[in-house]
């Protein structure tokens, strides 16, 4: 508004000079042309005054030179006195000058300043009252050149520098009129008549151009606030990326509202803290803090949970922030000077989603906030709740997309298998790519052992060795007793109220967030999901409904490969004992020899034969026979870990190969096996009893005694045969030439 100004009111100025028939120009006429230009500058857009402006600075020096060259010419052709002619050239030389040192120099180092508005003036003047000076003997009257500069100056820089030019103005015809003329009744009246009359002009062109320069100006800012709701909207419009566009309308804020500093935050999905997504500026304001991504607790922020609560605009003008503000909000929000506070809740679909909070360091007078201001905010801040709500709206309709897909391409992975190994592992898989977190856990309930089988364990990138835990405490023991999901979103809050005291797996520390549901077929329980995260609030009831989806699948093919591991199992075993045949006794045995040969450990192998079981059978029939066959069976099983294979030979000899068990272990297991065979009570169909069953018992170990599978069930062999040779019910190892078992008290270490 300065630089016009400047350029406006020097340019009409000379131009004015140059007119030879200035007396043709009325008071009306100068008004007239003065309103209608103000009118066509008012009607400008924003913009096009900014074109006007730049078009000005650039032809305005042009005019001024052709006012002066008017000048000069005047010199030349007017019928004047050579001394005459010599004072316009000096004068139109000085203009000269003023014109090369105003646009040459001033300007482009120091701006238009009011010092040089008031240079400006002082110049003008000058000029018009020499020029009036030099030109009233010949009756050219120059007087409606200082309306002129009085209109121009009020309509392009205010009242109070017009006013200032009026004066200037007066005292300017005043010195030509009194260097002019002799000083006489007459000339005082008609020259205070001059002088009121100019005053008056003035005053009523100040009057006029005053109301014409404000109406210039509120039409600016609104061109300013309309053009600043179209960057916002365009903002909005071109959206690509939510944070991105929230932090450029936030600069936007402070650079054209304008304001100190501007936050955006959106709520989070339990609408317990607030997320700044924008902030401007990024620094150097003491005590201010962007935050960019930073997640603040609502119950911190009490002024801005009003807002939010309420739903109303909250405005403080001119007070002291610490009356309003807390010290925790003013130094998470805001900054140590804050003087003015505004707080624009944003809302979509009658829902509270975020807010807009503004901070002002200049006090009321320097830079008001006004109503209008709060008005362009609210106006932003309901494009902006748009914004968010479209793009909430789209995620969550991607998200639940992009579930429903992976919930299909689980369906169908862990389809692709019946082996329960595998398919526990392609459950983490796909797990792990529907729900991105630190922890997972799959796990099987066993009912008879009311354990939990945990079959993968990952923890913050670490995997974990399988591991079983009794049912009891824990999180997950929950989950199985009572078939229900559960979800912690902040377990160091929440776990003074939680139905069951956490226990710590993989990690020695707690998740803060957990989420587990049960694998159900039916009201059957077959194990657990859980996933869990480091980081609060870290998951919602989308990722809850999405894991039981996951689970129910989940349940159903571990159900399918149950059962298929059941027949294949049956398939591996005597139908009879339920030991598992020579076939898959030898397969195994090969297999663990290979481990014990790789981890560098021992392997025995006891090789057992029923003594004179054919008796049995003869004297008692099959049937007892074979309830023999099960009783020894269920006699080896009672003293071996379930890793151990208990296996049948063929007919009534078996093998029990002990991964791990060195020959001394293996012979506290054997010599068990005897001492319950020896106290078993047996009857025959009738109940009558029986004799007790013994057995010849040989024992080998990898790799001790042997290299490979297959010497060691020969070396075993022979052990058993050489038990039998000595009598029978005999443990013999093939260590020092088969030597008889210890004797009591020389036992070695349990096993």
């Amino acid at each position: 508004m300065q630089s016009h100004s400047l350029y406006n009111l020097t340019g009409f100025s000379f131009i004015l000079i140059a007119k030879i028939n200035v007396k043709c120009l009325s008071f009306d006429n100068v008004i007239a042309v003065l309103a209608h230009r103000a009118i066509l500058v008012l009607n400008m857009s924003h913009k096009r005054i900014e074109d006007f402006r730049i078009k000005s600075a650039r032809s305005i020096e042009s005019v001024f030179w052709i006012g002066i060259i008017g000048v000069t010419s005047l010199a030349w052709f007017l019928p004047i006195t050579q001394q005459d002619r010599n004072h316009i050239l000096l004068l139109a030389a000085f203009a000269s000058l003023f014109v090369v040192i105003l646009y040459h120099f001033i300007v482009p180092k120091y701006g238009v300043q009011s010092w040089v508005n008031h240079l400006l003036i002082t110049g003008a003047i000058l000029i018009i009252s020499t020029a009036a000076y030099l030109l009233k003997p010949y009756d050219i009257d120059l007087e409606i050149l200082y309306i002129g500069v009085v209109a121009g100056i009020g309509i392009l820089a205010g009242t109070k520098i017009a006013l200032r030019a009026a004066l200037l103005s007066a005292i300017g015809m005043a010195f030509v009129i009194i260097l002019e003329e002799e000083l006489s009744k007459t000339v005082l009246i008609k020259l205070a008549m001059d002088e009121l009359v100019i005053l008056l002009a003035g005053a009523l062109v100040i009057s006029i151009t005053g109301m014409l320069h404000d109406q210039i100006i509120l039409s600016e800012a609104k061109n300013r606030n309309l053009s600043l709701l179209h960057q916002a909207g365009n903002f909005i419009a071109r959206s690509e990326n939510l944070r991105r566009t929230l932090q450029s309308i936030a600069e936007l804020v402070v650079k054209e509202l304008p304001t100190t500093t501007c936050r955006i935050s959106l709520l989070n999905f339990q609408a317990d803290s607030l997320e700044t997504y924008g902030a401007y500026p990024t620094n150097s304001i003491s005590g201010w803090k962007a935050g960019i991504g930073a997640s603040l607790p609502l119950a911190s922020l009490p002024l801005h949970q009003e807002a939010l609560e309420t739903g109303r605009n909250l405005v403080t003008r001119d007070v002291d922030a610490d009356q309003v503000l807390s010290q925790g909000e003013k130094a998470a929000c805001f900054f140590e000077d804050v003087k003015t506070v505004c707080l624009i809740p944003l809302t979509a679909k009658g829902k509270q989603i975020g807010i807009i909070s503004v901070g002002e360091s200049r006090n009321q007078r320097r830079e008001p906030f006004s109503d209008e201001k709060l008005n362009l905010l609210q106006s932003i801040a309901s494009q902006v709740s748009g914004l968010v709500y479209n793009t909430q709206l789209f995620q969550a309709s991607k998200q639940q997309a992009e579930r429903l897909e992976v919930l299909n391409k689980v369906a169908q992975t862990i389809g692709s298998t019946i082996e329960l190994d595998r398919l526990l592992e392609l459950i983490y898989d796909q797990l792990s790519a529907a729900i991105p977190c630190e922890t997972y856990y799959v796990s099987l309930y066993d009912p008879d052992e009311q354990e939990l089988d945990i079959k993968i364990l990952l923890d913050n990138g670490k995997r974990f060795p399988p591991a079983r835990i009794p049912l009891g405490d824990g999180l997950a023991s929950w989950v199985i007793q009572n078939k229900q999901p559960l979800l912690i979103r902040q377990l160091s809050k929440e776990i003074d109220t939680l139905p069951v005291k956490p226990i710590k797996l993989g990690q020695n520390r707690y998740s803060e967030s957990w989420l587990g549901v049960p694998m159900l077929l039916g009201d059957q329980i077959l194990g657990l999901l859980a996933i869990a995260s480091y980081k609060p609030n870290a998951f919602s009831q989308e990722d809850r409904s999405m894991l039981n989806n996951v689970a129910a699948q989940a349940a159903l093919a571990i159900d399918n490969a149950r059962h298929h591991a059941e027949v294949e199992e049956q398939a591996r075993r005597d139908s009879l004992t339920g030991a598992y045949n020579h076939g898959y006794l030898l397969e195994r045995l090969y297999e663990e020899v290979d481990l014990a040969r790789l981890n560098r450990l021992p392997l025995s192998l006891m090789m057992m034969d029923i003594d004179y079981f054919k008796a049995f059978n003869d004297t008692y029939g099959h049937l007892v026979g074979d309830d023999v066959l099960c009783l020894v069976v269920k006699a080896i099983k009672s003293h071996v870990k379930k890793t151990d294979i208990v296996g049948r030979w063929g007919g009534e000899e078996f093998a029990v190969a002990l991964p791990g068990a060195t020959t001394s272990q293996a012979l506290i297991v054997a010599e068990r096996i005897r001492s319950t065979l020896a106290e078993m009570q047996v009857t025959d169909r009738n109940g009558h009893p029986i004799a007790r069953p013994t057995m010849s018992q040989g024992i080998a170990t990898f790799p001790l005694d042997v290299e490979d599978a297959h010497t060691l069930v020969d070396i075993a062999d022979q052990a058993l045969y050489i038990a039998k040779q000595k009598g029978r019910d005999q443990i013999m190892v093939a260590v020092h030439g088969c030597e008889p078992i210890p004797r009591p008290g020389e036992a070695p270490a349990e096993y």
